[in-house]
């Protein structure tokens, strides 16, 4: 095979996987979890369930996909509102606000998010369970240093990532509950509490 046509084959398959993944966001969405089964997402973009096995594995690899596509694209949003920050209390503003703001603006993806959380068997891997991990651990990190800056008062900053991430998670639910949700007014709310709770 040439290198021109492993290249096009390269990114023919890429653009199916976007493809599938789309699908499978919008039949989580509308479906839920159950609904979601690789036949509806087949029929969705009208290829049949084989196409789908060619790319995935099975149901569980995909959308573990699809969480893992959600979370890269958020870190990506939120990366460098966060490092842009000239102060730790500025930082744990934007983590919250970029956060949040991402939830505003995928809130169909998210809504498909929380599908595969909620709906994953206790008997298999949490696809949300390392990326929620590293985000109170990243999270934490950052309370610490504020808390060595002097910009931070006395807490346990482990409970406190705990806490916010919490905070931010139940705004999926939320949407999930209520697709006209005010993000923008939740937001407001959970940033002034932890803003208050973390001054010195």
């Amino acid at each position: 095979m040439r290198s021109d046509q492993r290249t096009e084959r390269t990114f023919t398959e890429r653009a199916r996987r976007a493809q599938i993944l789309d699908a499978a966001v919008d039949v989580l969405a509308e479906r839920g979890y159950n609904g979601a089964s690789l036949s509806a997402i087949a029929e969705r973009i009208g290829v049949s369930k084989g196409v789908i096995s060619y790319h995935f594995a099975g149901k569980d690899e995909l959308l573990r996909e699809v969480v893992s596509s959600v979370l890269a694209d958020s870190r990506d949003y939120m990366g460098p509102r966060v490092e842009s920050a000239t102060s730790y209390a500025a930082a744990l503003h934007a983590y919250v606000q970029s956060n949040l703001e991402f939830l505003d603006q995928n809130r169909h993806r998210i809504v498909a998010l929380i599908e595969v959380v909620n709906g994953t068997p206790p008997d298999r891997p949490a696809p949300y369970g390392p990326g929620h991990r590293n985000a109170v651990r990243s999270l934490t990190g950052m309370l610490e240093r504020g808390q060595q800056s002097g910009e931070f008062g006395k807490f346990d900053p482990h409970f406190v990532a705990v806490a916010l991430r919490a905070a931010i998670d139940a705004c999926s639910e939320l949407l999930r509950d209520d697709p006209e949700a005010d993000v923008k007014a939740y937001g407001a709310q959970v940033l002034e509490i932890f803003e208050r709770g973390v001054r010195p």
